[in-house]
């Protein structure tokens, strides 16, 4: 059996594998873990477990706590892939394939394999939102990062000192787009930039492509997003360990 890991900037997400087959995904903040907190989250439930495959856009810190974390269990193959020019099918856009994060190159990998010879549109929204495009036939074309909706909010408070006083709301009307109070309306403004961010980049891979491409949304703050998305939109939880997956079964 494998552990699939993803560790992002604050948060880690794993599930386990065999067989091609992967487990319900579990998530937690890992900002505060030491090496027991990460044994015991994440192989406790895990004891059949042989080897790790991993990615990461945190610090070295928690790898090495991973690697630890890992030994303690007596497993000793734990391998963090790393983005590349071409894997699984797909082909990196960047002209330096190193400089696209490890996360949206399993993200794309994970889409392409669920849906191809679809092209997708995939969205990762967590603290920040990656937007990236992927044709059918796995050419990687690039994409966007944006804040996602909290650090969106974070920056208008800590931007203005104003609206930073705006806490309280009144009750929402999910019935109407429009926001009757400050708070909300910051809240709103900033899930429905992203969701028009996310439209319009489905309307230009559609036009670029010929065809209207599967939009894929993966992350811990989707759903706070998707409701302001006019798009179809597939969600897909744990898109990042697809991606992972696949890497680990056919190589980087």
């Amino acid at each position: 059996m494998m552990l699939l890991v993803d560790i992002g900037n604050s948060r880690v997400k794993w599930a386990t594998c065999e067989h091609g087959l992967l487990s319900a995904q579990h998530a937690a903040a890992h900002a505060q873990w030491n090496v027991d907190d990460w044994e015991r989250a994440l192989f406790d439930d895990a004891a059949a477990v042989e080897r790790v495959a991993a990615v990461s856009v945190a610090g070295a810190a928690s790898r090495r706590a991973l690697i630890e974390a890992a030994a303690r269990r007596g497993i000793a193959d734990v391998v963090f892939h790393a983005t590349s020019a071409a894997a699984c099918g797909v082909r990196n856009a960047y002209r330096d394939p190193a400089l696209l994060g490890v996360d949206r190159w399993a993200a794309v990998i994970g889409a392409h394999h669920l849906y191809a010879p679809r092209a997708c549109c995939v969205v990762d929204v967590g603290t920040a939102t990656t937007i990236d495009a992927v044709a059918g036939d796995g050419r990687h074309l690039g994409g966007f990062i944006v804040p996602g909706p909290g650090l969106m909010v974070q920056s208008l408070l800590a931007g203005t000192s104003d609206l930073a006083s705006h806490t309280a709301a009144s009750t929402v009307n999910t019935q109407i787009l429009f926001a009757d109070n400050t708070r909300d309306a910051i809240e709103r403004g900033c899930r429905m930039t992203l969701g028009a961010a996310i439209d319009r980049c489905v309307a230009e891979l559609a036009r670029t492509l010929g065809g209207t491409p599967v939009l894929v949304a993966t992350g811990g703050a989707a759903g706070e997003v998707a409701p302001y998305v006019l798009s179809t939109l597939e969600f897909v939880p744990d898109l990042v360990l697809q991606g992972v997956s696949k890497l680990a079964w056919k190589g980087s």
